[in-house]
């Protein structure tokens, strides 16, 4: 379905059925079902402050969540999904915060994408206790071509860690691996601009899927949480999907650059799949999703290694599929799986007091897990690959796992690689 029908023709039909709902006072979730829409289009015309939208790289499914309905907390969560089989809930957890202390969004509208149809649900607000009318998340008087959504230039720029930092952090990593008390941990770095206004989520975030034209080679993550703070992911990684019984991950670690012709592209390649170093950064975080996986499993299903190709990179990647004992609920895989090594490291324990003494600021919502729950599907992303908007600050994050042999500027070279495609949109390229 076009936006613009959606937008002049079915709103009016929402809005007709919303107030029958009110007046015949009816509790039951309204459902629409429509055509497909494309949501990430829709979100050009919110106007509400609560946005998440979720499009998955893996799966033929996207998710839309406006407004907030309700708070699970996460000791109510297993109870809550049972009771309420087909609600979808957003999973926006922090990195260094324990899943089981997370809480969980179930939006007022809810938009879900997959095999060419749109469904959207609606559910009471949590502030007014009824149904939120569509005037309240769209603005339909809103004229695209009358506003200059164009990203202004940005005044003051900074690194952390800088350059000198960074080959230090690499340094310490070295004695760390020679004492044998890690085996690899993954280490980040972010770029922070500063401008004389406020930025505007949605238009980065609309200016950041224009100029990726290769964004369906990852996630799309926009979660606004207030009208001047939104994360957003251009993420490969997924930490799981689980369809009822049938779990699906991927092991995805190591890198080299894309090359410029096929052949030096190929060449790249070769280098990625034949590298000592790579191939041990790789195969520490498939077997340590294996050893958590298989104890809950009936059985596994482990793919040949094959080569993710991003626009600016490309990595080492092993799907892994699985039929899970009964009864595991999402939460439960996202605190066995988080962090996977190549977000954290091996041993975990001791990597994390690594983590927190070399990076001189939290990850919070970079490299945590980032989702949809539900009863019978749930799918979660790894939120790398991201920026952070607080008012008119936006930080740009990127990561690299650090093994033994690894090299100081080369992390450093690849993780400016990995945060090209919010440069792209913040130095107007």
């Amino acid at each position: 379905m076009k936006t613009d029908r959606f937008l002049s023709d079915e709103l009016q039909n929402i809005h007709s059925k919303l107030k029958k709902h009110l007046i015949d006072k009816n509790d039951d979730t309204p459902l629409f079902i429509f055509n497909e829409i494309n949501l990430s289009e829709l979100i050009k015309h919110i106007s509400c402050e609560k946005i998440f939208f979720f499009k998955s790289k893996y799966d033929n499914f996207t998710f839309l969540g406006l407004g907030h309905s309700q708070t699970i907390k996460a000791q109510d969560l297993s109870e809550y999904i049972n009771r309420n089989p087909s609600h979808f809930l957003v999973a926006a957890f922090l990195f260094e915060e324990d899943p089981n202390a997370s809480e969980f969004i179930l939006p007022e509208w809810i938009f879900v994408s997959k095999n060419e149809k749109t469904e959207l649900s609606i559910h009471k607000s949590i502030e007014y206790k009824n149904f939120s009318s569509p005037n309240l998340f769209f603005n339909l008087k809103f004229d695209l071509n009358l506003y200059d959504l164009t990203i202004p230039p940005w005044q003051s720029y900074e690194e952390f860690p800088e350059h000198d930092q960074w080959e230090k952090m690499i340094n310490k990593c070295d004695m760390l691996f020679d004492g044998h008390e890690l085996e690899k941990i993954a280490l980040s770095r972010k770029k922070i601009f500063d401008y004389d206004e406020p930025l505007e989520p949605t238009v980065f975030f609309n200016a950041v899927m224009s100029q990726n034209n290769n964004a369906n080679s990852s996630y799309a993550i926009f979660y606004q949480m207030t009208f001047d703070k939104a994360f957003i992911s251009l993420t490969p990684e997924k930490l799981f999907s689980l369809a009822d019984n049938n779990f699906e991950s991927i092991s995805l670690a190591a890198s080299s650059p894309r090359g410029v012709t096929p052949e030096e592209d190929l060449a790249f390649e070769k280098l990625l799949n034949s590298s000592d170093k790579l191939s041990r950064e790789h195969n520490v975080v498939t077997a340590e999703i294996l050893r958590k996986i298989k104890p809950l499993a009936s059985s596994v299903i482990v793919s040949e290694l094959q080569t993710m190709k991003l626009p600016y990179i490309q990595h080492r990647s092993v799907p892994i599929k699985a039929v899970l004992l009964s009864n595991i609920m999402p939460l439960e895989l996202v605190s066995l799986l988080h962090p996977t090594p190549a977000v954290g490291g091996l041993p975990w324990d001791s990597a994390k007091m690594r983590i927190l003494e070399l990076e001189p600021y939290a990850r919070k919502s970079y490299a945590a897990p980032i989702g949809v729950i539900s009863k019978h599907f749930s799918e979660l992303a790894v939120g790398i690959r991201s920026a952070l908007i607080e008012g008119s600050r936006i930080s740009i994050f990127g990561g690299a796992g650090i093994v033994k042999g690894s090299a100081a500027e080369e992390e450093w070279i690849e993780t400016g690689i990995k945060m090209n495609p919010f440069l792209k949109v913040v130095n107007h390229e």
